[in-house]
């Protein structure tokens, strides 16, 4: 039987430290424990093992704790790592914890703050395994401790309530967020949630990078010095200033150019950065969220994304499923939205007939949640008398039948459904296929066992297509 519970890694050359730590994961119920009395032997470890958390030491014989925990955060971004230090390195447990390091405990730690930290870590791991199942099986129907942080987000899916879970547990934590979903999602009401659920007093402040270039982005985000620029007869501070004790949230981050990233690579290395025009570099005190619907392993790939910060980004990662992957919400969110509409336009809330949800739910929603406020909206808006209107529902949806939803079986118990012309095989095929490559990340192993078909027959098929 496959060993379940998580498996602990020492790093530390004290045989009594070592000792008093194991004594104490022993009495917490951790028993998969290993140890490593100095660097070379840790990385090895790390490196062929499968650890669920790391116990580091700042001092080894050998290599530096930060620098076993840099090549850790960077060839295992999931791995959490809580770095132990003597009481009078706290500059150094906090330069880790820019590193990337979940978390630090001074030597020898106290009992409960230990126990607490590795529940913390493994908490967050095991969510984060979860969250990381593009298939999105979760169970989880509990809803979030907090629930007046997620008011603005209407909703009854198990998915969601397991991505709220998550913000819950992250939310005090210094590393970065990335948020990822196609457009509409939702995604920086997620970052205002993780921003509310947190203990920081500063701002939440959110900015568009997509399509700036390298000045523009310097100039917004780093601010400007007298003298800058023609023009510039005043310094002027910019949006990281502004989120200092706070949120930075950035959307579009995939869209960002080469020359920004660095920049960008910099602040969350070192917490430090340059206003437009200066030499002297600045330090921040902000928790950097961002936010992409662009595949980012892709533009990796394609040399457009720097790998170093992508790995600096993804500390935390949290996958929004889109709307058609949720229809239970369908419901809840027309009634949001109609009752929204109608306090904007200054109307009595009309009645939605049954048939409205139950049309929505077979529509794929490439716009997602954004997509369906508009369709509200617009029906609000040319309803007549107290009723929804379903023709300018329906009609809606005969313009955009290719928008087919085959993510889940309609009220009658059918698999697939289509609003519009009905599709040939080829292009149901086709369809399925695509649907099974962009759910499993291009991967065709994966993609061949959601279909029911052998890899070789996928390969085939692509070959020919």
């Amino acid at each position: 039987m496959k060993e379940t519970t998580p498996a602990i890694l020492i790093v530390d050359d004290d045989p009594v430290s070592v000792e008093l730590i194991r004594s104490n994961l022993n009495a917490f119920g951790y028993h998969r424990i290993t140890v490593a009395v100095d660097g070379a032997t840790a990385l090895a470890e790390i490196r062929t093992r499968p650890h669920s958390l790391v116990l580091l030491d700042m001092v080894l014989p050998d290599i530096s704790g930060v620098d076993i925990l840099r090549t850790t955060v960077e060839e295992m971004p999931d791995l959490p790592v809580i770095v132990l230090t003597g009481s009078e390195s706290v500059e150094t447990a906090v330069e880790c914890m820019r590193i990337g390091a979940f978390d630090y405990l001074t030597k020898p730690p106290d009992q409960n703050r230990l126990r607490s930290g590795i529940n913390h870590a493994l908490k967050v791991l095991d969510l984060e395994k979860r969250l990381s199942l593009r298939s999105g099986d979760s169970t989880e129907t509990e809803g979030p401790l907090r629930p007046e942080v997620f008011e603005e987000i209407k909703t009854c899916s198990p998915r969601m309530h397991a991505v709220f879970g998550y913000v819950e547990a992250i939310a005090d934590s210094p590393k970065a967020v990335l948020i990822s979903g196609e457009s509409g999602t939702g995604k920086e009401l997620i970052a205002r949630a993780i921003h509310n659920a947190g203990a920081r007093s500063g701002a939440f402040v959110p900015v568009n990078v997509a399509g700036t270039d390298d000045t523009m982005f310097t100039d917004t985000l780093f601010g400007h010095i007298r003298g800058a620029f023609t023009g510039a007869d005043r310094a002027r501070p910019g949006l990281v200033e502004r989120a200092r004790g706070g949120t930075l949230f950035l959307d579009e981050i995939g869209d960002l150019e080469r020359s920004s990233q660095t920049k960008l690579l910099r602040l969350l290395q070192e917490g430090e950065y340059y206003p437009l025009g200066s030499d002297e570099a600045r330090t921040a005190d902000l928790r950097i969220l961002a936010a992409t619907n662009a595949n980012l392993l892709e533009k990796q790939a394609d040399g457009s994304f720097r790998k170093d910060l992508y790995y600096r980004l993804v500390s935390h990662h949290i996958q929004i499923p889109p709307l058609r992957e949720r229809p239970e919400d369908i419901a809840i969110l027309i009634d949001h939205f109609v009752a929204e509409t109608a306090t904007a336009i200054g109307r009595s809330t009309p009645r939605v007939p049954p048939e409205v949800p139950d049309m929505l739910r077979r529509y794929a929603f490439p716009g997602n949640v954004r997509e369906l406020q508009a369709i509200v909206a617009d029906a609000m808006s040319r309803s007549r008398g107290t009723e929804l209107s379903i023709p300018v529902i329906r009609n809606y949806l005969d313009l955009n039948g290719n928008a087919v939803n085959l993510s889940q079986r309609s009220d009658g118990g059918e698999r697939f459904c289509w609003n519009g012309p009905f599709p040939t095989i080829e292009e149901a095929t086709s369809y399925l296929i695509e649907e099974a490559l962009k759910r499993t990340a291009n991967n065709q192993s994966a993609a061949a066992r959601l279909l029911g078909v052998s890899q070789s027959t996928l390969s085939r098929r692509l070959k020919t297509s």
